[in-house]
């Protein structure tokens, strides 16, 4: 039997260990996926370590291991002394170390994509596009909006790291571009060729976009793209157009007029290098577009709410008074300027929605 302190230990240790795994000093000449890996895997070692070493030998780390794993599937048997509550939080400790090592991965690739560019690799360029290499792809890019240092950088193009210089974009598009390339090569990727094939599975009837999982990952990429995208060019806006003292319009600002949906997310997760050089000089292009997708998706907002039953639009319709009520709340309680800035770009796509749906509700649309 392993005591539950043992454990949770090991859980604090793992996460703390796995945010130096990012602070890399020597990239192999032959770059993969499998070496971004290895160090993740070598971070929680070294915590076990050093967690097993308070408990004097008593625990044999092969022991240990094998009872991680089985809490991975519920199987708590082998946890000393763990009633209910406990394995609660047990769970919430696993579930949140797992998470810091998925942010410990996407981290790791990133970083090192971004310092060190000049990385020679054989890309794909020819091959169809895979299942693994779309997931893996996926998986990559759903952490990494998630990330801080992504987050600031899409903001507003800040470094990712003092010591780390990558190129320099003026707009969140740009940026997020970059991102998605970035990825795309780290799984071995031509990135132009990657998104062509991606489009093409996304309009066309491919048996890889038949598979439940793969479908639910890309649509979870999707989304999480759009959220970053929504929130960074939602915040560079309203950076600019903050009034002196940071009050008025950044209250006043029409976040709802910044929303991209699914439907007009392909632009966005087909980053080609043709798009990266044009977007400079289409801006007013790109603007169109924008006010042409965001009308789209209001429709299908407006019409998916004009579907329901008027018991299900009402309750919707308090969901939606009680977004906003709880959202201008955050807002007149944050400080003016960057804090403020900072709130408004990290909405949620479903509070947006929600947000979307009060304004046209009370604006009678």
């Amino acid at each position: 039997m392993v005591p539950l302190p043992l454990l949770l230990n090991y859980f604090e240790q793992a996460s703390k260990q796995l945010l130096s795994v990012a602070e890399v000093e020597v990239v192999p000449s032959k770059l993969t996926l499998n070496w971004h890996r290895s160090r993740v895997v070598e971070a929680q070692l070294s915590a076990l370590t050093d967690t097993l070493a308070e408990y004097d030998g008593r625990f044999d780390a092969s022991v240990v291991q094998d009872v991680l794993r089985q809490i991975g599937v519920g199987d708590f048997n082998n946890v000393d002394e763990c009633n209910e509550e406990l394995r609660k939080t047990l769970v919430k400790a696993m579930e949140q170390t797992n998470e810091a090592a998925r942010e410990a991965f996407a981290r790791s690739v990133v970083f090192v994509e971004m310092s060190d560019s000049s990385n020679q690799r054989n890309l794909h360029t020819h091959a169809d596009l895979d299942r693994s290499t779309l997931m893996e792809y996926c998986g990559l890019a759903i952490t990494a909006m998630r990330l801080p240092e992504i987050q600031r950088f899409l903001f507003d193009g800040t470094r990712v790291r003092e010591d780390i210089k990558c190129e320099v974009f003026s707009t969140p598009e740009e940026r997020l571009l970059y991102i998605q390339r970035l990825f795309w090569k780290a799984v071995g990727w031509e990135p132009d060729t990657a998104s062509d094939q991606m489009k093409q599975l996304m309009e066309g009837n491919s048996e890889l976009m038949k598979d439940t999982e793969v479908m639910e990952t890309v649509m979870k990429y999707m989304s999480s793209v759009t959220v970053a995208a929504t929130n960074a060019s939602m915040g560079s806006d309203m950076a600019e157009n903050m009034s002196t003292d940071g009050t008025t319009r950044v209250v006043n600002v029409t976040y709802s007029e910044k929303v991209v949906t699914s439907d007009t997310i392909q632009s966005l997760s087909a980053p080609t290098s043709n798009s990266m050089n044009e977007h400079k000089n289409e801006q007013q292009s790109l603007e169109q577009r924008q006010q042409r997708d965001v009308a789209k998706m209001r429709q299908a907002i407006h019409d998916e709410f004009m579907s329901l039953s008027p018991d299900e639009q009402s309750k919707t319709m308090a969901k939606a008074k009680q977004a906003q009520d709880a959202f201008l709340q955050q807002v007149m309680n944050t400080p003016p300027g960057a804090e403020r800035v900072m709130l408004m770009k990290s909405i949620d796509f479903e509070t947006q929605k929600l947000l979307i749906i009060h304004k046209m509700c009370a604006t009678g649309e």
